[in-house]
């Protein structure tokens, strides 16, 4: 499974619903489907199966949020201000100012960019490749402040 970056919030979000699946939402579809046994034949009963296939739904669900969790990273608290790349091919510096929201100006970029997924686990003088008007450049992070 791909690691995927959470903060915390969004892990203590995935807990809680967690929580609310297992502790809330099965036992009270299990109660459903007992309660369903009792209407009679199982094979025509239709509160039964449908019961039965929630529970399924929530199973699933429980499954993949604990794998979620057990698979995430948390997203580092530092708070990146720029990053300067460079084009290796013609030695082009290109600075990005990094906001919290994603203002419209070419040199400003958000936190939740795709440069910036790109950047995340690598180093200065690392290389990474930008598509751009459907080409790939190679840059090199000269600098992350």
């Amino acid at each position: 499974m791909c690691k995927e970056y959470f903060s915390i919030e969004e892990i203590k979000k995935l807990n809680q619903d967690l929580e609310n699946l297992k502790n809330i939402d099965k036992p009270k579809i299990i109660e459903e489907i007992k309660n369903s046994k009792m209407l009679g034949d199982l094979s025509e009963n239709s509160e039964y199966h449908y019961a039965k296939k929630k529970k399924y739904l929530i199973d699933q669900k429980i499954k993949n949020i604990e794998n979620t969790i057990s698979n995430c990273l948390i997203k580092n608290n530092i708070e990146i201000k720029k990053i300067i790349l460079e084009d290796i091919k013609n030695k082009k510096i290109i600075v990005y100012n990094i906001t919290k929201e994603n203002k419209k100006n070419k040199w400003n970029i958000s936190i939740d960019s795709p440069i910036i997924n790109l950047i995340k686990g690598k180093n200065v003088g690392d290389i990474i490749k930008l598509k751009k008007c459907g080409k790939e450049i190679n840059m090199k992070i000269s600098s992350i402040e």
